[in-house]
């Protein structure tokens, strides 16, 4: 797609977005409307779009693109000394990037909207979204709805945030939710702890907390938002270590060899199991634990749990570490010609709701690349 095509495609995504929503003024409809009107062909990728209102509508309320998009400039303001990526942020057409894409494929090809999607790196990968399920300890399988963002177990029931009921845990006394490469979802714990998974994690969690505390596992990376409670501690298990927390707002991080945990509110107590010792974390204060210790050091908190946020953000990265987070999010592999090295670094931040396109085409500015796509494999030289 040439760039005025993808920019008009981007602002008429806007417009219905808007449209959909009840938000569009008298300015903005007369635009629309005489786009709609220069053409059958117009009218006819209009319709198809339309036809996604129910569903585009759920996307849009669960998104709150202008909050996100404020917190990410406020990060870039305080990281003026590296090298940025600045992409053009429209808050619905973020969202509606993946039909106004095809819409104008529909309008300069074939006249329909494509199943497989193509760009000028040849094939074109969307983004990941909701995709989980949970599995129980009696070994069910429960498959989650794409089209909700969360689920909530609560006296041995899971149930979606609206209300509708998944299934009845009477039998079993633990459950799992999973997201794959390419997934996230949100869970709201027994206990009114709320916890939302990144891409390719876990979390392990009895159906009913009993005892004298609250002791769930994770693997991935898991932002948790803790329900205090003195009488019944908190403990969060993952690869090396244990997390003890009274009520508190953390993120664990654990893709590799290294877990990172880093605290945004409260107070918690750590443990690297291998080294055996014990560090406090403070608000502001992040700790890196391997086998051989645990290195803590003071951060901006919210730059690593810009992920929960719809953004995707890495500091100081050189591009085998955004190949890396673009692998979990879009499911794809990277794969370097022969003899590639690259030195650059960045400060890297970007949608996670956009078409991977637009991202390659960012990191090829940035890091003097270029990108071709094949399937889900994309080449780097």
């Amino acid at each position: 797609m040439e760039y005025n095509q993808e920019k008009n495609a981007i602002q008429v995504g806007e417009l219905v977005a808007k449209e959909i929503q009840g938000l569009l003024s008298e300015e903005e409809s007369a635009i629309l409307n005489n786009w709609k009107n220069q053409s059958v062909e117009n009218q006819e990728a209009y319709a198809s779009l339309y036809t996604q209102k129910e569903k585009l509508l759920a996307r849009l309320n669960r998104y709150d693109a202008p909050k996100a998009l404020e917190r990410v400039l406020a990060r870039h303001r305080k990281n003026t000394g590296a090298k940025r990526i600045r992409t053009y942020w429209y808050a619905a057409a973020s969202i509606l990037v993946l039909f106004t894409t095809g819409l104008f494929y529909y309008l300069n090809t074939t006249k329909t909207i494509p199943t497989e999607l193509v760009s000028a790196y040849g094939d074109d990968v969307q983004p990941g979204g909701n995709n989980a399920y949970i599995t129980l300890s009696d070994g069910q399988r429960i498959e989650l709805d794409s089209m909700q963002s969360g689920v909530i177990t609560l006296d041995g029931k899971h149930t979606y945030a609206d209300g509708t009921e998944i299934h009845s845990s009477s039998g079993s006394e633990n459950a799992t939710i999973h997201t794959p490469v390419g997934g996230e979802y949100q869970l709201q714990l027994p206990d009114g702890t709320k916890a939302w998974l990144n891409a390719a994690s876990s979390l392990s969690y009895p159906v009913r907390f009993t005892g004298n505390e609250r002791k769930i596992a994770i693997t991935g990376e898991v932002y948790l938002e803790v329900s205090p409670n003195k009488a019944k501690p908190f403990i969060v298990e993952s690869e090396g270590q244990q997390i003890e927390v009274l009520g508190t707002e953390f993120n664990v991080r654990h893709y590799g060899t290294q877990t990172i945990t880093t605290l945004l509110q409260g107070k918690i107590a750590l443990t690297n199991e291998k080294a055996n010792k014990r560090s406090v974390l403070i608000p502001g204060q992040q700790a890196m634990v391997s086998v051989e210790a645990t290195k803590i050091q003071t951060v901006d908190p919210h730059n690593y749990i810009a992920w929960k946020d719809g953004f995707i953000l890495v500091q100081n990265a050189n591009l085998d570490q955004v190949c890396e987070e673009l692998e979990r999010w879009y499911g794809v592999k990277f794969f370097q010609s022969d003899g590639f090295h690259n030195k650059e670094r960045a400060f890297i931040s970007f949608d996670r709701n956009v078409l991977l396109s637009t991202v390659l085409l960012s990191l090829e500015k940035t890091y003097g690349v270029q990108f071709s796509v094949k399937g889900k494999e994309v080449y780097v030289k």
